[in-house]
């Protein structure tokens, strides 16, 4: 039986994406896709992540893969289509039944709640007296929620992304914009440059302030005003906009998926280059750097994707020492367990293919249309 209100399992950054989009009206038809990086098995979850999405958004269609068909690694398994309103607020929902039942199916993993607090406290202490929030929600099935965030709590995280899981502790669930509402506000510029036959600019580079600046006008001025700056990949010219644009801005957060660079950073060319994918020492280093030297060093830094890792977060640690200079202030961290974590992200908005950097559809001719 699903929960009549959904909304306490839901990450926090959705529920506020949903409350801008109404209030600003927008409510484009997209296309999003569904994958998992860790292929190579049989997927399982999705006759209940699609029990889900249509309980909820009865009006979705729905392209996806049969429960026990193999899939390679990063392989569409679903494809999604609704007004934007009906879904955004779903995913963590949909995508942790997902991964979590092939998790389980798969490699026999459940989850072990002391090893997660273990895992989670060895990342607070070097992280300390930073705060570490708990992002990982949609990792696992929901109705887990609340003892695993209960488990990062007990490891020292400050907050967690929903509001069953903070709840263990007396508090509300954290977080900010998700790269969906960034996408949303994306297909906006480019919509609008379209009427006026301006289709030649750019208009990636508005997403990030544009959604910063719905941020900063719609949610309660206690949330922190923190910009989601990767998903044009321009992690240092959309810093900027933002630091210039918004004067309530925070911070910002980056999040650079494995698939590119950080902006700044050379790709590895030759053999003997150490620049790495994803959120790197290096490219959060020159953005500290061009943040402080432009006269923005009360902008602070957190930093998400991989720093559940607690070797990824000792060196960020032990760079700071060397370079005497603070690179971040926060961390949002997500596998503190094992999970084969199933990622979903906007491929297309009414039609138009607008998706963030280094995430453009993936066609799979396997998937069969459900409803």
């Amino acid at each position: 039986m699903l929960p009549q209100d959904h909304k306490p399992y839901i990450d926090k950054y959705f529920l506020r994406s949903k409350e801008i989009l109404q209030k600003h009206l927008f409510n484009p038809k997209v296309k999003l896709q569904v994958f998992m990086r860790k292929g190579n098995c049989q997927v399982y979850g999705i006759y209940e992540a699609i029990s889900i999405i249509k309980n909820y958004a009865p009006s979705a269609k729905i392209w996806a893969l049969k429960d026990g068909d193999y899939i390679q690694p990063c392989e569409t398994i679903m494809i999604i289509e609704a007004p934007i309103q009906d879904i955004i607020d779903l995913e963590t929902m949909y995508l942790g039944v997902i991964s979590s039942e092939t998790s389980i199916r798969i490699d026999n993993k459940d989850i072990d709640l002391e090893e997660i607090r273990l895992n989670m406290e060895a990342v607070t202490k070097l992280a300390n007296p930073r705060p570490v929030m708990y992002m990982g929600a949609r990792h696992w099935h929901y109705l887990r929620d609340a003892e695993i965030s209960k488990a990062c709590f007990d490891g020292g995280a400050h907050a967690c992304s929903t509001d069953i899981g903070a709840a263990t502790v007396g508090k509300e669930g954290a977080g900010t914009i998700p790269h969906a509402l960034e996408a949303i506000f994306h297909w906006r510029a480019v919509d609008i440059g379209n009427k006026l036959k301006n289709i030649k600019n750019n208009m990636i580079t508005n997403a990030v302030l544009d959604a910063t600046a719905a941020f900063d006008r719609f949610i309660d001025p206690a949330v922190p005003r923190i910009a989601l700056v990767d998903y044009s990949n321009r992690e240092i010219l959309d810093s900027l906009l933002c630091a210039q644009n918004i004067e309530s801005l925070w911070g910002i957060r980056i999040d650079t998926c494995g698939e590119n660079f950080m902006e700044g950073i050379m790709p590895k060319i030759t053999k003997g280059t150490s620049n790495s994918r994803g959120v790197s020492l290096k490219g959060v280093y020159l953005l500290r750097k061009i943040l402080n030297d432009s006269g923005y060093e009360h902008i602070k830094i957190v930093l998400s994707s991989g720093f559940a890792n607690p070797d990824k977060v000792r060196n960020f640690v032990e760079a700071e020492k060397e370079l005497n200079m603070k690179l971040f202030d926060m961390l949002g961290v997500g596998q503190v367990f094992y999970s084969r974590v199933t990622t979903g992200d906007i491929v297309e908005v009414e039609g138009v293919p607008i998706h963030k950097v280094g995430r453009p559809f993936k066609c799979n001719p396997k998937l069969t249309e459900i409803c």
